[in-house]
């Protein structure tokens, strides 16, 4: 899916971890239980996207929270 860019997995899982927070927050001060379930349910999907695709597109090898321009594994440059 995003195998070739780091950058535009953490883009998503940054905008998935922002919506779902706001979500949650606006869904628990209302109490608007629909709200705060979505909410959360973005914040868990932003976190399995993270474990799932943030990997080396060289090597493979999870980049846990490196933002480095070179994989810390393999050395390759990121694109």
């Amino acid at each position: 899916m995003w195998k070739d860019s780091p950058r535009a997995v953490r883009k998503v899982v940054g905008w998935f971890m922002l919506s779902g927070a706001v979500l949650a927050l606006v869904g628990a001060m209302m109490e608007v239980t629909a709200l705060t379930v979505i909410g959360v349910l973005l914040l868990i999907v932003a976190v399995l996207i993270h474990f799932m695709y943030y990997r080396c597109p060289h090597c493979g090898r999870f980049l846990d929270r490196s933002t480095g321009a070179y994989c810390p594994y393999c050395g390759k440059k990121m694109e």
